[in-house]
């Protein structure tokens, strides 16, 4: 009877092992068969352009030198700034753009009038009517450009110095050219210098000889290198005003020197007569010492003509009445 039970335990357990492999023959023929495949839908962390950069916060962390082991260092988080370069180049341009309507056009900028020194002959009025800077802004003008005004417009000035200084202060500093004589001629009267430069007789000097001209004395030769585009050219030649200033010692003062282009200098002698010199320059210091000779000797001779003609030194000769 037990041999009969074992054998049929022995059949069952046989049994369950074979039906025991037939299960896992057709489970793992099932798991062999592929499953369909779920599509994958993009989002922020699946993304077929590429990985997505992780953006790194930066934290800066705070600690005391003198704090105790047992704190905890607390992260201080730095805001992101993102800067603009359009809205930033645009505010810049309209920044700008104020501040240049405001540099022209703010009263505070304005000149009203000039500062100027070292005048004596022209008035401030004159020059500062030459300039007319009045109501303009002192970031529009050109010193050079003002002292070739100033040059061109008054040949008195041998020199002209501008210079500017914010808010509104123009300084111009003239050096004016020195009167050596008076010359008249159809009906106009001007100063010369030294130079032979003619300009305008703004006031009455005394002491000056006195030049009344019938005509043009004769151009002085002019170096154009040497020449000055801003000095107005020599009027006559500076030795000519020499000679005439060398009158002053053989003439009365106020005595009324009278040039002719044919006859040269001549004056009237406080005696009466008329003296009559010839040129300018040719020999005037020895004409001059002859005609004090001349002078000497009718005084002594009693002798009164009415013409001392020292045009030809070596032939001097005087004429009387007829």
């Amino acid at each position: 009877m037990s041999k009969k039970e074992n054998l049929s335990r022995a059949a069952i357990v046989r049994q369950r092992r074979a039906e025991r492999k037939v299960l896992e023959a057709k489970e793992a023929a099932q798991s062999s068969v592929l499953k369909p495949l779920v599509p994958i839908r993009p989002s922020e962390k699946t993304s077929f352009v590429g990985v997505k950069k992780r953006k790194v916060e930066t934290q800066l962390y705070e600690a005391n030198a003198f704090a105790s082991t047992n704190e905890v260092l607390h992260p201080v988080k730095i805001p992101q700034i993102h800067f603009e370069w359009r809205a930033a180049s645009a505010m810049l341009t309209i920044i700008l753009g104020a501040a240049f309507y405001l540099l022209f056009t703010l009263p505070y900028f304005m000149v009203s009038a000039p500062q100027i020194s070292g005048n004596q002959y022209l008035a401030s009025e004159i020059l500062n009517e030459t300039l007319a800077l009045s109501g303009k802004t002192i970031f529009t003008l050109i010193p050079e450009n003002l002292e070739r005004n100033l040059l061109i417009a008054h040949p008195g000035l041998a020199d002209v110095e501008v210079s500017l200084s914010l808010p509104n202060i123009t300084k111009v500093t003239v050096r004016e050219r020195q009167p050596a004589l008076i010359w008249q001629q159809d009906g106009k009267v001007a100063w010369i210098d030294v130079e032979g430069i003619a300009f305008r007789a703004t006031s009455q000097i005394d002491g000056l000889i006195t030049v009344s001209a019938l005509g043009s004395p004769p151009a002085p030769p002019v170096d154009i290198s040497a020449q000055s585009e801003l000095a107005p050219p020599a009027y006559i030649a500076p030795e000519t005003v020499i000679a005439l200033q060398s009158l002053i010692a053989h003439v009365p003062p106020g005595t009324l020197i009278i040039y002719d282009p044919k006859s040269g200098l001549g004056w009237t002698d406080p005696h009466g007569w008329t003296v009559q010199l010839g040129s300018i320059t040719e020999d005037i210091g020895l004409k001059l010492r002859l005609y004090e000779t001349i002078v000497s000797w009718l005084e002594q001779n009693n002798i009164r003509p009415i013409l001392v003609n020292l045009e030809h030194p070596h032939a001097p000769y005087y004429r009387m009445e007829p």
